[in-house]
């Protein structure tokens, strides 16, 4: 057995004391020291549980015939020794002290790689290289320097289907925290000056696997060099500064308030909420799940006490299509958001489009709600806490903002400017406007006749809304119609708005959720509008839809909508509209197919 080999090397190598001075020097006294200490340790066979425990006899790396426990309870047959699995004091390594075993001298590893990596990885180096000879599950256990193997019985590093319990990391690490690289100085990175003493840079440099394990010390469960039994992620947060984290409405970091039967769980869980550490299904990301959206979707936003965002996406005969692409969406290394606009080729819509998951909070949530979760509320157009450093693009439709400020500029990182086109859905509802666009920055223009008022404030006097909003209601947000998720209904609308023709007993939920009904359609009523019998003719007797005369979002000027026939949001919709129908606002007239004859007057 090697440890009587050791023992042996080291009596024959011993001085005398007659003969101290003559053959021994201070180095080699050193040797035979480190040697008579290794084999002191290498002899203890108490047998002890793998639990967590600065003593290395009670951990996992006790893979002699005294350890074993943890998760696989590896241990020796045969082999009595501990230190010897990894440690020799003579004929070492030159990679690290007494260390005795062999290294893969080839490149054989698949590094880390992620567009948000501001640093070069290297092929394994240093303390990781040393790990990885027992876990990259290559080289067997008991297989050490010279050719020796402590025990052939051992085999190689057991692998497991749960990657919290698999130590087999194999030769493809990219689904595994970077390491062996030059820690950089780079934006939401921490300075290494105030980390904690236990964490370190190899040389003062390389991130390494010793930054988080210490080999030798499993206090803490799992090796790590810092306890995470309350705080799941107190490791991560020492590198790691994301960018509103720390918020107090953060909700992914505090678990906020909407949710109070699991907050506690959500803070304490933290960054591993979403992430692993190692063995990570979903990468480049690091993500618990292979599918994007199931991150969101299995860790929280699918089972009680949340919202079931899951059914919204996927039950709803209308959402955005999250789950049609995978790994198409590219974070950029400046700001850690996908630039935009996004090419045609790259076309898609995940939840981290509308969603910042390290700065997503509850302040103003729900939008527009004078309740809100987390005060302040929130007022159209503001975006607030779930909106919370997204990008997006301007009423322009063109400028990029890094973080938006209003809600509709989310919407517009698809819904306008030149690409608009490539996301709209050109399906069977859609109507076919006289003035026609797929930009939304275009139909919502203050340089419109008329537009909602989503981009600037309304122009009319809001005569024809309901008395509560007449006063106050100067702007809307996009998902005061439109829920962003899912809907029943065409267009993901957040009630019922009939588009066709004839419509009968449509009511006009959505419509009417904001505009006063008897005011528009009932002649009897008090106020009521000038248009009531105009109104009343069409939608109550000749069962026209609001759609059929009216564009929800407003009349672009840039498509030829004058101030005369684009004003009240009139936009022909020329399915049940044909020919070239005209309306002059200042006549109180028009002229369109419908009618027996041209132009009727209001």
């Amino acid at each position: 057995m090697l440890v009587r080999k050791i023992r042996a090397d080291v009596q024959q190598s011993c001085c005398s004391p007659a003969s101290l001075p003559a053959r021994c020097s201070v180095k080699f006294m050193v040797t035979v020291m480190v040697g008579v200490l290794l084999l002191v340790l290498l002899n203890f066979s108490v047998v002890l549980a793998a639990t967590p425990s600065r003593d290395i006899r009670q951990t996992p790396h006790n893979l002699s015939i005294s350890g074993g426990g943890g998760d696989h309870d590896v241990r020796s047959s045969q082999e009595g020794g501990i230190c010897v699995f990894c440690h020799t004091p003579h004929h070492a390594s030159s990679e690290a002290p007494l260390w005795g075993r062999d290294l893969p001298t080839l490149n054989i590893y698949t590094t880390y790689i992620s567009p948000t990596l501001n640093a070069s990885v290297e092929q394994p180096r240093g303390d990781s290289k040393l790990c990885l000879s027992c876990h990259d599950g290559t080289i067997a256990l008991g297989s050490v320097a010279g050719g020796v193997n402590l025990d052939p019985g051992l085999g190689v590093m057991p692998s497991d289907p749960d990657p919290l319990k698999n130590p087999n990391l194999g030769t493809d690490l990219r689904d595994d925290h970077p390491i062996s690289f030059p820690y950089p100085s780079a934006p939401e990175l921490s300075n290494p000056v105030s980390w904690p003493e236990e964490v370190r840079l190899e040389g003062d440099i390389f991130l390494e696997c010793t930054s988080c394990h210490d080999p030798h010390d499993n206090q803490y469960g799992r090796f790590l060099v810092l306890d995470s039994s309350l705080q799941q992620d107190a490791l991560c947060v020492v590198c790691h500064e994301k960018n509103g984290w720390d918020d107090a409405d953060s909700g992914h970091a505090t678990g906020g308030t909407r949710y109070p039967a699991v907050s506690a769980t959500v803070a304490g869980q933290g960054c591993t909420s979403c992430h692993l550490s190692h063995n990570a299904p979903g990468n480049p990301y690091m993500f618990k799940a292979f599918q994007e959206e199931d991150n969101c979707y299995l860790s929280c936003h699918q089972d009680p006490p949340y919202e079931n965002i899951w059914s919204q996406f996927n039950v709803s005969l209308y959402s955005h299509p999250v789950g049609l692409t995978q790994g198409v969406h590219q974070l950029d290394l400046i700001n850690g958001m996908e630039s935009v606009p996004i090419p045609a080729e790259k076309k898609h819509v995940e939840c981290v489009d509308c969603h910042n998951p390290h700065q997503a909070g509850w302040q103003g949530a729900p939008h527009g709600d004078s309740s809100a979760l987390v005060p302040p509320a929130t007022v159209a157009p503001d975006a607030g806490g779930p909106l919370r450093g997204v990008t997006g693009i301007d009423k322009t439709g063109s400028g990029m903002v890094d973080e938006v400020q209003y809600e509709y500029q989310v919407c517009f990182k698809c819904h306008a400017g030149l690409w608009a086109d490539q996301f709209a859905d050109s399906g069977p509802f859609r109507p076919s406007r006289q003035y026609q666009t797929f930009d939304q920055s275009s139909r919502f223009s203050a340089a419109n006749p008329s537009y909602h008022p989503v981009v600037e404030d309304r122009q009319g006097d809001g005569s024809s809304l309901l008395p509560e909003y007449q006063l106050n209601m100067l702007r809307i947000y996009c998902i005061d119609c439109h829920h962003p998720h899912g809907s029943d209904q065409p267009y993901m609308l957040k009630a019922e708005n009939k588009a066709d023709y004839p419509a009968p007993g449509a009511s006009y939920p959505l419509c009417f959720s904001c505009h006063d009904y008897d005011y528009l359609l009932t002649p009897a009523a008090s106020p009521v509008s000038s248009s009531v019998a105009l109104h009343n003719g069409h939608v109550i007797d000749s069962k026209v839809s609001c759609s059929v005369c009216h564009d929800p979002h407003g009349v672009p000027a840039d498509q030829g909508a004058g101030a005369n026939d684009g004003s009240h949001l009139v936009n022909f919709d020329l399915d049940y509209v044909s020919g070239s129908p005209t309306y002059d606002s200042a006549a109180r007239s028009c002229s369109v197919s419908c009618h027996g004859s041209n132009p009727q007057n209001y």
